[in-house]
């Protein structure tokens, strides 16, 4: 029985197999009837521009006009306009003739407020992360990098249980002075709302 379908599938397998043409088949006659596309644009040979040849008559008489000449040296060197790229090498001393001073396009790095925040942001991310890995260790003197839960905790032990700073500090494993800048009581404080979170 397990042979007779398995002959049965080899069959089917062979004659679903796509076979393609030994040779090319002939030209059909229809398409060789076929109208010929009509031919492409045009090219012509390009003619020389008149601006595009140069004029030496026309040049010489310009340099040898006292007029022209007289009004380019009243002109001066010309000074170039000044480029704001990082990239560029354009001497900003140079272009201030004036005497006046010159606006910057960008604030300094000491001044700019994005990147002052975008520094101290680093910082204390480099000071919460030193502290994480001296967790633990002999001589760590305690978290100054709450949670939400920490603050809630402290916050709860001062208001209602009416603990004391340093108390709050050493059951929570605090380090000295962390409560005392949460505030005063009444500053900041943990509010329940009603129904809020499926409560």
């Amino acid at each position: 029985m397990g042979s007779f379908s398995s002959k049965a599938a080899k069959t089917a397998a062979g004659a679903a197999q796509r076979q393609f043409p030994k040779t090319a088949s002939p030209p059909n006659p229809a398409s060789t009837s076929m109208v010929p596309p009509p031919p492409g644009p045009t090219v012509y040979p390009k003619q020389p521009h008149a601006n595009s040849v140069r004029d030496d008559k026309a040049i010489n008489r310009d340099a040898a006009d006292p007029d022209f000449a007289r009004s380019l040296r009243s002109l001066g060197p010309v000074t170039p306009s000044p480029t704001f790229s990082n990239s560029s090498v354009f001497n900003s001393a140079q272009q201030n003739t004036s005497g006046y001073p010159q606006p910057q396009m960008f604030p300094s790095a000491a001044t700019n407020p994005a990147l002052q925040i975008l520094d101290a942001r680093n910082r204390l991310t480099d000071a919460a992360e030193a502290e994480f890995s001296e967790m633990g260790r002999r001589g760590f003197q305690g978290k100054q990098f709450l949670d939400v839960v920490l603050i809630r905790q402290a916050l709860m032990m001062r208001d209602e249980k009416g603990m004391a700073d340093t108390e709050i500090e050493k059951n929570l494993g605090l380090k000295n002075g962390v409560v005392a800048r949460l505030g005063r009581k009444g500053t900041i404080g943990d509010v329940a709302v009603e129904g809020a979170f499926g409560g």
